[in-house]
């Protein structure tokens, strides 16, 4: 395997595990400090995906639900963290590839997010938009740091685009 690919792959696969853990760890934090099990919203998606509850008092927190929804959310983390690495990549390469990249991630996220809020938010309550889009963020930034910190000369570029004024930048 060429080391661009190796590396590819390396980024994506942390990328997406770093970003799956930031998921888990902020809602164990929600269910917690809602005064619920640590496994309460995973296991609430599982068994409305896999078990077809569709009433949230009759739930019951068990292994199965927990691990088939964590499955499926891993597996998604995995996919969005080697393409968001192949963009992120193809944008080092390609200083036009980084308008791309920023449509996909944008218009990704967006979607996504939309998606989750409507099948949530009838088993989480009036909450699920907000605690999906914190969830969401704090995984995007984790992800978006470690990509960077792969690709230290795309990181050097973006450091030196202005922010200001370019009359300013050029003085």
């Amino acid at each position: 395997m060429r080391r661009d690919s190796s590396l590819m792959l390396r980024g994506g696969l942390f990328a997406g595990l770093l970003g799956y853990a930031t998921v888990v760890i902020v809602y164990a934090v929600f269910n917690a400090m809602s005064g619920r099990s640590l496994f309460y919203t995973p296991a609430m998606l599982g068994a409305t995906l896999f078990y077809g509850l569709d009433d949230p008092g009759a739930l019951q927190i068990s292994v199965g639900p927990v691990l088939a929804y964590n499955m499926v959310h891993v597996l998604g983390y995995l996919a969005i963290g080697i393409v968001g690495s192949w963009l992120v990549s193809k944008a080092e390469r390609y200083p036009a590839a980084r308008f791309a990249a920023l449509f996909v991630a944008v218009f990704v996220a967006g979607h996504v997010y939309a998606a989750l809020v409507m099948f949530a938010a009838p088993l989480l309550g009036e909450s699920a938009w907000w605690q999906i889009g914190v969830a969401g963020t704090l995984s995007a930034v984790v992800m978006a740091a470690l990509l960077l910190r792969m690709h230290p000369l795309l990181r050097a570029e973006l450091e030196r685009i202005p922010l200001g004024d370019e009359a300013e930048a050029e003085a």
